[in-house]
């Protein structure tokens, strides 16, 4: 299917009209047998670079495994009342850059998102899901500190960021050391590669990306905030250790984010009266249904792992949050590999792995629950990589799935069908739609109007029927 170069002019004025940043979107499908390319974005801030992206890496792989734990370790130390209430901040802005520890940018800015863009009333009751799938936790993973390195020292390649960053283990406060004490030249300034790395990760509108500017450049006295709770020398005032789960860090993190954003002079939104097209409508409608199913379906395998963990140990485990889950079809039968945040009655969050077989008749089915430390490194699993899900995985258990059961295919065919994590992370996800309004999110109203505008009602079924959240 060929672009459509004859409408280049009519998309860029409808992606004008709703606020979407240049280079935000590129191919986008007017419905089937159309496809328009918009046109190229402007010229990257000052110092930074624009790379082609392709398949991770060994070394970006591995920097991506450690600041996807990261991610896990923040939402572990949120309480399951945090965890539910700020989903949406973590899924639109919880992203690892900053200068203080990796976990706590993260909590940082997932509560600054909610602080200062709070949801409508409207929402308030739907905005609390259980379910944060792998892709959505793993983009976090993949935007913004390699952006930021490359903006602050533009003569490192995309590789020596990397590098850096895998040094520092994820780290930003740290890699930035390591830059500044091996002698590479560096601007004076953090502002342009703060504005490189809020780029890169694409919140969801301009004025998203200038708010969150300007809680990064005048949040600076972390110190003295924490020294009045009593805590000089936490991690979170110097980004020189991690905070383990059970400390009071989510805590004493919304506190300091309500101080920081009471005291800077941020203008909300304009509200908008626009209202999405009848087509739009129902894409976002069947979307946001398919997230509540995938939702519901996690539910009951983890309930089945749950009833497992009380038959061997007494005690009710209470769920905080799933972490997605990805089903393997095996020689030895199909089996569901889930994580999720769970925790006995005054216990801090735990990460836990559950195998589960397919045919979820009962808890007998559940051949494997455990927990996973998120500090070391975690197990390998063949089969879950090679279908591009990013779930941890325990180091000293046995599961189906680690061995390499497609070795002896033919190499051709194992590349046709293997999955990139990177693949569909372009596009809204159905995390996304989930928390979508159109007053806060004119990126997210103009793909669904681009793209599902001019179908028809059979046109949207089929078109989501056949290929998900991909478009054709």
């Amino acid at each position: 299917m060929q672009p459509d170069l004859a409408a280049e002019n009519s998309m860029a004025d409808l992606a004008k009209k709703y606020g979407v940043t240049p280079g935000t979107m590129d191919y986008v499908s007017l419905g089937p047998g159309r496809i328009v390319k918009l046109p190229p974005p402007p010229a990257p801030v000052a110092g930074a670079r624009r790379h082609r992206r392709t398949a991770p890496s060994a070394l970006e792989a591995a920097l991506l495994d450690t600041v996807h734990r990261h991610h896990l370790q923040a939402l572990a130390m949120m309480d399951r009342e945090n965890v539910g209430r700020h989903a949406r901040g973590m899924v639109l802005a919880g992203y690892a850059y900053g200068l203080h520890d990796p976990a706590c940018n993260i909590v940082a800015n997932c509560l600054w998102y909610d602080a200062v863009f709070p949801a409508s009333s409207s929402q308030e009751e739907e905005l609390q899901p259980m379910f944060l799938s792998c892709k959505a936790i793993f983009r976090l993973a993949r935007r913004s500190l390699v952006a930021f390195i490359t903006a602050w020292a533009p003569s490192l390649s995309a590789e020596e960021a990397i590098s850096y960053l895998s040094r520092s283990h994820g780290n930003l406060h740290r890699a930035a050391m390591l830059v500044e004490r091996e002698g590479v030249s560096h601007a004076m300034s953090m502002d342009d590669a703060f504005r490189a790395a809020i780029l890169a990760a694409r919140l969801p509108s301009d004025a998203a990306r200038e708010a969150q500017f300007w809680f990064m450049v005048n949040c600076a006295p972390t110190d003295d905030f924490l020294a009045k709770h009593g805590i000089s020398g936490h991690p979170l005032a110097f980004g020189s250790s991690d905070l383990s789960s059970d400390s009071n860090a989510s805590t004493v993190i919304l506190d300091f984010v309500k101080s920081a954003v009471s005291n800077l002079a941020l203008t909300p939104p304009t509200p908008s009266s626009s209202s999405l097209s009848r087509g739009a409508y129902r894409a976002l409608r069947i979307k946001r249904h398919g997230f509540k199913m995938d939702q519901e379906f996690c539910l009951n395998i983890v309930n089945l792992a749950i009833e497992k963990l009380f038959s061997q140990f007494g005690e009710p485990y209470q769920i905080h949050l799933l972490c997605g889950q990805t089903l393997l079809t095996l020689p030895s039968g199909s089996y569901y590999h889930v994580n999720f945040l769970a925790s006995r009655e005054g216990e801090p969050n735990q990460l836990f792995f559950a195998e589960v077989r397919a045919s979820l008749k009962g808890v007998d089915d559940v051949t494997l629950c455990c927990p996973v430390a998120l500090s070391a490194g975690t197990g390998g699993c063949f089969a879950c990589e090679f279908k591009g899900m990013k779930l941890i995985h325990p180091v000293q258990e046995e599961f189906n799935g680690q061995l390499d059961h497609i070795k002896d295919r033919d190499p051709k065919m194992v590349e046709l069908f293997k999955k990139d994590p990177t693949t569909g992370l372009n596009v809204p996800l159905f995390d996304d739609y989930i928390f979508f309004e159109t007053d806060q999110h004119p990126e997210v109203t103009a793909f669904l109007e681009i793209n599902y505008s001019s179908m028809s009602d059979d046109q949207i079924d089929l078109s989501l029927l056949w290929f998900g959240n991909y478009l054709p």
